[in-house]
């Protein structure tokens, strides 16, 4: 049994999805993720719904391919945001197979927070789809602690927390705050590497995010002992945009080199 990896679309973000289906297939990875919804204002919306035409094309080259989608994004959650709005995200995911939806919240009221995640799990939830929610240092639950009582406080069975050693370190958190959350709480993780040092600003930590993240093994973070205190064999999705890479060299080049770093970094699965 060998470990899943799984290309996040934040690493190529300029790709729709059928053409990050095919750049996943030529690069080596298991699977993919999709954004079908996006997380700022004026990202564009890929025509991913009802039967459109793009849609048919990534169904297509998944089966082509035989590539999974590991997860769908961005389930983002405010106050007001109606959760009936990601219902065609939700019917899109279960028709492409995708078992996880990646959520983010900004609501800093913990009691709120959970009662928003949970009427988006009831609603995720006859798509056979897990909300797995992402903190963000910048965001209303921007910790691994918050995250965690976030889900606990909802108490629906499809929710879960998602891990990632950029926000894991950039929102103060360590390896030793994985152990609090419970294993079956963590479906699957995404996984990238940054500078030791974090930029001054939540402003300038969330550019960051967005551009300048670094391959696996060639910025700072304690890797290892994140993928050690992870369960052994949950997926890894590769989210890793990097604008200065992008700007020199090409596309499958550059998807590889994640690949191969990630996987030097984290090894074989451990017995």
């Amino acid at each position: 049994m060998s470990r899943r990896y799984s290309l996040a679309p934040l690493t190529a973000i300029e790709l729709a999805p059928p053409e990050l289906v095919e750049a996943a297939q030529r690069t080596g990875y298991d699977a993919v993720g999709l954004r079908l919804s996006p997380f700022r204002a004026g990202e564009l919306q890929h025509p991913m719904f009802g039967d459109a035409p793009m849609l048919r094309e990534t169904e297509a080259r998944l089966r082509d391919t035989g590539l999974s989608v590991l997860d769908i994004e961005v389930l983002f959650l405010t106050g007001q945001r109606d959760i009936q709005e990601f219902k065609p995200v939700f019917e899109t995911a279960a028709r492409l197979g995708a078992r996880h939806a990646l959520t983010l919240i900004d609501i800093p009221d913990v009691a709120h927070a959970s009662a928003r995640f949970a009427e988006l799990c009831e609603l995720a939830a006859p798509f056979g789809l897990t909300c797995s929610l992402e903190f963000a240092a910048w965001l209303g639950v921007g910790t691994v602690q918050s995250a965690l009582q976030v889900v606990q406080t909802a108490g629906q069975t499809n929710g879960a927390v998602l891990l990632d050693p950029f926000h894991l370190f950039r929102s103060g958190g360590s390896v030793s705050d994985i152990a609090g959350v419970p294993t079956h709480l963590l479906p699957y993780a995404q996984f990238c590497d940054a500078s030791s040092a974090a930029p001054a600003t939540l402003a300038a930590i969330s550019e960051e995010a967005r551009f300048d993240r670094k391959l696996p093994g060639e910025g700072g973070l304690p890797l290892a002992d994140f993928v050690n205190a992870l369960p052994a064999d949950i997926p890894l999705g590769l989210e890793v945009p990097n604008r200065i890479l992008a700007a020199s060299i090409g596309l499958d080049e550059r998807l590889r080199r994640t690949l191969n770093a990630a996987k030097a970094v984290v090894g074989p699965l451990r017995n």
